[in-house]
């Protein structure tokens, strides 16, 4: 997955989030991946999701741990089903939607997280940047 894409991803769920924010968005870890003949071992990005209020069954503080192998089938997983989806994504990362997001986080832990984020931004206050 492209950094820019990543990090809009990042973006849309911390601005629009309802019960889970981002905890951690550059942590690597080593995952398995099984093959048909062979175990494979892979060092990659993880996105770290947390609870930070209770929603339904899952209470507060509960962790997921999405590595960036599973955002990249759910990224190519959501190119084969919407079009406009596809066109978007190829032109630039921006056109990245807050929808298009909770749909990746949706496939990549098959259905598992529903994010929920709402339509209007939550007011985030940022650090100035100084010169």
């Amino acid at each position: 997955m492209r950094n820019t894409l990543y990090r809009q991803m990042v973006y849309w769920i911390n601005a629009h989030r309802t019960w889970i924010e981002v905890a951690d968005d550059s942590l690597f870890r080593e995952h398995v991946i099984a093959r048909s003949d062979r175990t494979d071992y892979l060092v990659s990005r993880t996105l770290v999701l947390r609870a930070f209020r209770p929603h339904g069954e899952c209470a507060e503080g509960t962790v997921w741990h999405i590595p960036e192998h599973d955002l990249d089938r759910a990224l190519a997983t959501l190119r084969k089903q919407d079009r406009q989806f596809r066109q978007r994504i190829k032109k630039a990362a921006m056109y990245l939607t807050a929808k298009d997001a909770e749909s990746i986080i949706q496939l990549a832990t098959h259905g598992i997280v529903r994010l929920e984020l709402l339509e209007q931004p939550i007011h985030m206050t940022s650090k100035p940047y100084r010169l």
